[in-house]
């Protein structure tokens, strides 16, 4: 082994209402083997991150239904104001990013890291930069990583940055300590999976395997003082199980692009380990769909009552086609006893048309019962909408709305999302091949910033169809108006 070394590590990603996990697992592993970690998250500067909606307002509908044009418009100039204005409340604005590149510094000149470490988001480039300037004037590496850095332009502009000594692709946990090993002696990178040393055609590291010698995350350096509740994120496998929505870029980022899962025993020892550490009893499973793996489903379900008696959780499902996927009426009792107070699973939309032409292998009839069992069980659901897809009518955005309305009684939460064109996603990549598969959709050059593909859809302007749209946002504006349920107040606005 290597002399212990002094990493900092900095957090651009979401810092507002609990810990990230990647940099709780990085802190960990460097820990291990005896280096020497701080870790800054911007939240210790006063810098907020993204609001997660919270309960709305009769008017709440107006502002959604503004936003919704101007994202929609082929107007290059709306759009460019519409990108200006919301610069000024985003995280990643020129006010938040001064604050905390002179924060950085001050660590820099104190601290005397011998390398710097930075998880981000790709809309804080222009922060990463000043970071990166400010280490190349004190001689230490800076290495970033994040979840879109396996796409190969997003990663070739980040490599371009002053002062950024190489960025990684791709679960990076076998290789940490030979890269930051490296990195400090001056050492070759290029040979370490998924790291970027220069423009190129790299691929991202390997899918992890056994996700159970990975060691438990490490949030004891993240500002908890300032979290306005003690909420511990987790995931117990990494991909998603079903992982064949044509939209869906969660699984063709760094750790979805395919299904793995952790152990039961191992998820139980370490729900069991940050409850006890944090003195914590509410936890967040950021599993893309925690019903993918049906033994850890089942553990939880069998388990968490003991291991954690007071606890309350939440989780991602898919409502899929499988004759077993662990949501019948008598699990989801079983998973509100076990402390589950709210779940969220994507209906998208309420055309069954529309659901295939996406891949999302649901059936409305199947959701629509899921719905009332959850209902039945006591169990706080949220759901997620996109509206926009190609091929969809008017029509059918009326069958989302009917929908809306019709189980309104047990849905709590609704959040209707504009298609957004992710790269390296199925529609993408046949939207790249075969542009004439879809004549109504016009495409810009990929946003490096935002990792997104601009786009217009001519469809979606008709008169009919916004007409439609104004139905949708009505129907969802009424269920956001509700009161969460007493156990799930604590998670309004986080998920």
């Amino acid at each position: 082994m290597t002399k212990p070394l002094r990493v900092l590590l900095v957090d651009l990603n979401n810092f507002a209402r609990f810990p990230t996990i990647p940099v709780g697992l990085i802190t960990a592993i460097l820990r291990q083997r005896g280096h020497a970690v701080s870790v800054f998250s911007p939240l210790t500067v006063g810098v907020k991150g993204f609001a997660r909606a919270g309960r709305a307002n009769r008017l709440s509908r107006f502002d959604q239904m503004l936003r919704f044009i101007t994202a929609m418009t082929a107007n290059s100039r709306i759009s460019a104001m519409r990108g200006r204005l919301a610069q000024w409340s985003r995280p990643d604005g020129d006010g938040p990013a001064r604050v905390m590149t002179a924060e950085f510094s001050r660590r820099l000149r104190t601290e005397r890291p011998d390398i710097v470490l930075v998880s981000a988001y790709t809309m804080y480039i222009e922060t990463a930069a000043a970071f990166g300037a400010a280490c190349a004037a004190e001689g230490i590496p800076l290495v970033v990583g994040g979840s879109y850095f396996n796409e190969p332009a997003i990663a070739n502009e980040w490599i371009g940055l002053p002062g950024v000594t190489a960025v990684v692709a791709g679960e990076i946990e076998p290789f940490l300590n030979q890269l930051v090993d490296t990195a400090v002696s001056g050492g070759d990178l290029s040979e370490i999976p998924g790291v970027w040393t220069r423009p190129s055609g790299r691929v991202a590291a390997p899918p992890l395997l056994d996700l159970d010698q990975v060691p438990f995350a490490d949030y004891t350096d993240f500002p908890w003082r300032l979290y306005p509740s003690r909420i511990v994120p987790m995931m117990t496998g990494r991909g998603c199980g079903w992982g064949v929505c044509t939209f869906c870029s969660d699984v063709t980022t760094v750790a979805g692009r395919s299904y793995r899962s952790r152990s039961p025993g191992n998820v139980m020892d370490e729900i069991g380990m940050q409850a006890a550490r944090h003195q914590a009893d509410l936890f967040v499973m950021l599993d893309l769909k925690l019903n993918s793996s049906l033994p850890v489903w089942h553990t939880l379900l069998d388990q968490m009552p003991g291991r954690l008696p007071n606890g309350r959780w939440t989780a991602s499902v898919h409502v899929g086609p499988e004759p077993d996927n662990g949501l019948s009426v008598d699990e989801l009792r079983a998973a509100r006893a076990a402390g589950l107070v709210r779940m969220t699973t994507g209906v998208e939309s309420g055309s069954q048309r529309v659901l295939n032409l996406m891949g999302k292998g649901t059936n409305l009839a199947r959701t629509s019962r899921f719905i009332n069992d959850a209902h039945a069980a006591g169990i706080s659901l949220r759901t997620t909408i996109v509206v926009g897809y190609p091929g969809e009518t008017a029509d059918d955005l009326a069958k989302t709305a009917e929908f809306l309305r019709k189980h309104a009684f047990g849905i709590e939460r609704v959040m209707v999302n504009r298609l957004t064109v992710m790269p390296g996603t199925r529609f993408h990549e046949r939207l790249t091949r075969d542009p004439g598969a879809y004549p109504q959709i016009k495409t810009q050059n990929l946003d490096i910033k935002n990792a997104i593909v601009p786009h217009h859809n001519r469809a979606s302007v008709a008169p009919a169809y916004m007409a439609s749209l104004w139905s949708v946002l009505s129907a969802a504006n009424a269920i956001n108006r509700k009161h969460l349920n007493d156990a799930a107040a604590v998670f309004e606005g986080v998920l």
